[in-house]
């Protein structure tokens, strides 16, 4: 696969995941520890007459077999893995497709989600619950945005979500801006030009409408728009009266109104990432002028959550953070402890310290932000802006 940027990247292995069916993956608790994860994916394309996927995959498996006490691999466990070993011919056919398995024959489970995002990952976990981060990680890379090109009477419109990019044709019907006249007299000029700046200031308040209709009708919350300069000022007043201000990430300078999907994917996709960032950013800075209605680290946040009193939840680079956990009574501690302060079972377990974080988001309705790792590294570990 030379291009991940075709519009065909397994649109039948795509799952567009709801909050719904996160939040049902997330009440997913298996004492018998039976709930199997699997990430894979590949931001390079190796050499096809080798089986490098594959035997990744095969690695993967090996490895959690090796990790189980053999009491633990029961059939449903072997009927899993065997499947993911299955589906390693799919995987190289499409290596940067990010894939996410989450399987427990025992419950009768097995999702299957694709996503148009280029990141390398390799993971395989068995456990008392699916290990869901990485996917949101993966949705939040992957939100879907529009791309528009606009020129003097004419306009293309696009869809993007992560390195995939459609093209909606016919959308945006062409006109002729010009006006024409065979009177040589003194001034018609200056009237012709006067039409011909009334005829485009008339067709970027109905292009404006047109874009507002269409974000609507797609469900995109997003807007980036490839123009000339001057045609900047003339659109820019007409997509703020049409109430698209506040969703133009920004805009780039358009070369060719007959740029490749590819040539506007590369040229739009800085601006949208660069708008996360300043989304990102607006979160700490929040965090920061309002100390007292917000929470930052692991400890602090878990207590805020615990209390119902998180707003917005930033999960950061925390991949290799724990939480001691009683499996007795589910108590917790950031610090390792030998034995529960609150039951004194010596059942511990050692916890991912963002899964609980996130589960724990999910029972109170707190808004979670979970950028890709190379975003998330720049900002702090974890953070919430609290309610009151």
């Amino acid at each position: 696969m030379n291009d991940a940027t075709t519009s065909g990247i397994h649109r039948n292995l795509r799952t567009l995941f709801s909050s719904e069916s996160i939040a049902m993956l997330a009440k997913v608790h298996d004492e018998t520890a039976h709930a199997v994860t699997l990430y894979f994916s590949r931001s390079f394309f190796p050499d096809k007459a080798h089986r490098e996927e594959e035997l990744s995959v095969e690695h993967l498996v090996d490895g959690a077999r090796n990790k189980l006490r053999s009491e633990l691999i029961t059939p449903g466990v072997s009927q899993d893995l065997l499947r993911i070993l299955d589906i390693g011919p799919q995987i190289r056919e499409s290596p940067a497709l990010f894939r996410a398995v989450f399987a427990c024959s025992d419950m009768q489970i097995w999702q299957e989600v694709g996503l148009p995002v280029r990141v390398s990952a390799g993971r395989l976990e068995i456990a008392k619950c699916f290990q869901l981060v990485p996917l949101l990680r993966a949705l939040e890379s992957s939100t879907a945005y529009c791309v528009a090109l606009v020129e003097h009477g004419k306009a293309r419109i696009f869809i993007v979500r992560g390195i995939e990019i459609d093209e909606v044709e016919d959308q945006f019907p062409s006109v002729d801006l010009s006006v024409h006249a065979d009177d040589s007299r003194v001034g018609w000029s200056h009237h012709i030009d006067a039409n011909v700046e009334e005829r485009t200031k008339a067709y970027m308040k109905k292009l404006a409408f047109d874009l507002c209709q269409f974000l609507q009708d797609a469900s995109c919350q997003h807007l980036v728009i490839g123009c000339r300069e001057d045609l900047r000022s003339e659109l820019e007043p007409q997509l703020a009266k049409a109430g698209l201000g506040p969703t133009v990430s920004g805009y780039f300078h358009l070369s060719s109104f007959d740029m490749t999907p590819n040539e506007v994917l590369l040229a739009a996709t800085p601006v949208f990432e660069e708008k996360q960032r300043q989304h990102y950013a607006g979160f700490w800075e929040e965090v920061r002028e309002r100390p007292a209605q917000s929470a930052v680290g692991v400890d602090a946040v878990l207590r805020g959550l615990e209390s119902g009193r998180v707003q917005t939840l930033f999960l950061g680079e925390m991949s290799e953070m724990g939480v001691t956990e009683c499996s007795n009574c589910h108590s917790w501690w950031v610090k390792v402890c030998s034995t529960c302060a609150t039951c004194g079972s010596s059942n511990l377990a050692t916890a991912s310290a963002e899964e609980l974080l996130f589960r724990k988001a999910l029972l109170t309705g707190a808004e979670v932000l979970a950028p890709d790792t190379t975003i998330a590294a720049s900002f702090g570990e974890v953070g919430a802006v609290l309610r009151y």
